[in-house]
């Protein structure tokens, strides 16, 4: 008996354990692995202006899309974080979006399983067109930059890692108003912005309601992905359950948004992020 009580123990100690490690380490670094986040920190620690950098798994994101090829990871962070330098990236969270927001809102109230932020993107509501006509397309390239600098700070705030999830409801979507002529750089400057700045940033990126008339530009978005990028980038069209299903799995229905897949009301609603510097 006493043996039985003891594995019992034993067996939720481990589960403990586990569930912590998922929590705050959700990436687990080898000892080679650790030799090369060693070296490439001494490269870069002098560019680390936000505390969620500064953390192993932040840096070995950077190595894993350079293949562990130290040298290419330091050139990669270099011309990344000049980007940031001269885009504020730092700040991009605290800025006044009251104007914009309600045109172009991005959520991030919702929390994953382990407390993860899941950005939301409504992008089927955003006039996309409007933006492009005026010249001010990078107007909303930045909304979709916004998301990513928010998951990555959130991410660190919550858990001590800088790992997401995001999800884009294109329901609303038109030819005129998202797939315009003038609209592509959007999607493709996304993508792009995805892999040099943010690369690993999300563990899911989920598209639904996505229309078959987006497959085109879909075929642009994926000719910029790392291979990385298309095992976690899923498309999903109209079908509910089917969508319903994959965000279902790292995210209780009671606190996503109906739309999304959830059961949680109000139904598209959401908050300006709150996060500490």
């Amino acid at each position: 008996m006493a043996f039985v009580v003891r594995q019992s123990y034993l067996h939720i100690l481990m589960l403990i354990c586990f569930f912590k490690l998922a929590v705050t380490d959700s990436t687990v670094i080898s000892p080679k692995e650790q030799v090369l986040v060693d070296r490439l920190r001494l490269l870069v620690s002098n560019m680390l202006t936000m505390e969620y950098m500064k953390v192993d798994t932040y840096l070995l994101k950077w190595l894993k899309a350079k293949n562990f090829n130290v040298d290419a990871a330091n050139e990669a962070m270099v011309k990344a974080f000049e980007w940031r330098k001269e885009a504020n990236a730092d700040n991009i969270p605290f800025e006044d979006l009251s104007k914009i927001n309600k045109d172009y809102f991005v959520g991030s109230h919702v929390r994953d399983n382990l407390g993860r932020p899941v950005i939301l993107v409504p992008v089927g509501d955003w006039n996309v067109r409007r933006k492009a006509l005026a010249g001010r397309v990078s107007e909303v390239v930045r909304r979709m930059d916004y998301a990513e600098e928010v998951a990555a700070q959130l991410a660190y705030n919550l858990t001590g890692e800088s790992t997401s999830m995001i999800i884009a409801d294109a329901k609303g979507f038109t030819l005129s108003q998202h797939a315009c002529v003038r609209c592509v750089p959007f999607y493709l400057n996304f993508v792009r912005h995805h892999e040099l700045y943010y690369p690993y940033n999300f563990y899911k990126m989920i598209g639904i309601n996505v229309p078959t008339l987006f497959q085109p530009i879909l075929q642009l978005m994926y000719s910029l992905m790392t291979p990385y990028t298309r095992q976690v980038f899923r498309v999903y069209g109209y079908d509910r359950e089917e969508f319903g299903k994959d965000i279902l799995e790292t995210v209780a229905p009671e606190n996503l948004p109906i739309r999304y897949g959830g059961t949680k009301k109000p139904n598209i609603g959401g908050q300006k992020m709150k996060v500490k510097a």
